[in-house]
């Protein structure tokens, strides 16, 4: 099948999809909203990342990744069910892609937190105040703390009280290593204790927590690997079948008994995917 071909289905099962939607108006309105509401979430999640991306694009992304993954999945396996599967994978996959990128981001920004409590450090043992050594600590340090950093500036010079800039740092960046550090902040500010003695210990706790962790991960690397193993041998057995015998599954498409079987193996392999990922998962 060459390029041409393939673009001819791709179009022609995307518009099969989008007649199909059409076609009953009561769907096609809940669909509309749904598209609505996913792409102003969406957009506003990219927004508190700092990726500027219109509403409109990203609703153009949620309209096209279920369409684009059902017709790859069609032009595979030339089956309706694969293809249904792939819309369904399709619709999840940008919500998906995103909290990825939440992720990735925070953990960037954590891995980031211990530099940038000894610049702050450094920067107030020099006789800077805290809004200062903040501007310094924006100025010299790389994104994603630069930025968040750079937002509690900002709203503290809109007239935004310190404590509630932080804690909007807080909901933006939900972990227990910021908060012992915005804890310790807005003590010290009440309290006016020496706050450079208390960020030296702070990044002490800070260092031994990343290696407490880091030793957990360690010793849950064979069950995690376990976990994606097991989770991956019934599609990799499942998809060698049905390239040496393409009838061997028509049991489960066909007959009722089979489509059930077929249901109750995937809940049964999610719940699975689920309690393994849970018991490896680190507790810090």
């Amino acid at each position: 099948m060459n390029a041409t071909e393939l673009s001819i289905y791709g179009l022609s099962f995307g518009s099969a999809v989008i007649a199909g939607i059409a076609s009953y108006p009561p769907v096609a309105k809940k669909i509309a909203r749904y598209l609505r509401d996913k792409s102003a979430e969406t957009a506003d999640a990219l927004s508190e990342m700092f990726i500027d991306l219109s509403r409109g694009k990203v609703w153009l992304l949620y309209l096209l990744a279920p369409i684009v993954v059902g017709a790859i999945a069609w032009l595979l396996t030339e089956q309706w069910l694969f293809a249904v599967v792939g819309l369904a994978i399709g619709i999840a996959l940008p919500r998906v892609m995103i909290a990825q990128m939440e992720r990735q981001r925070k953990q960037k920004f954590l891995g980031q937190l211990v530099d940038g409590l000894l610049l702050l450090s450094s920067s107030l043992k020099a006789g800077l105040s805290m809004m200062q050594a903040f501007q310094v600590l924006t100025e010299e340090m790389p994104a994603p703390i630069s930025q968040e950093f750079g937002l509690v500036l900002k709203e503290s010079k809109m007239g935004v009280d310190l404590s509630e800039a932080m804690g909007h740092l807080k909901k933006r960046m939900p972990s227990d290593d910021l908060t012992l550090f915005v804890t310790a902040v807005l003590v010290a500010r009440e309290t006016g204790g020496d706050i450079t003695h208390i960020f030296g210990r702070l990044v002490e706790t800070l260092r031994e927590r990343k290696k407490i962790k880091e030793r957990i991960k360690s010793l849950t690397f064979m069950a995690r690997m376990q976990a994606l193993i097991m989770g991956m041998l019934p599609f990799a057995f499942a998809y060698l079948v049905y390239q040496m015998d393409r009838n061997y599954f028509q049991f489960f498409i066909t007959d009722p008994t089979g489509r059930i079987m077929l249901v109750s193996i995937i809940i049964l392999q999610l719940i699975g995917g689920i309690l393994f990922h849970r018991f490896s998962k680190s507790p810090l």
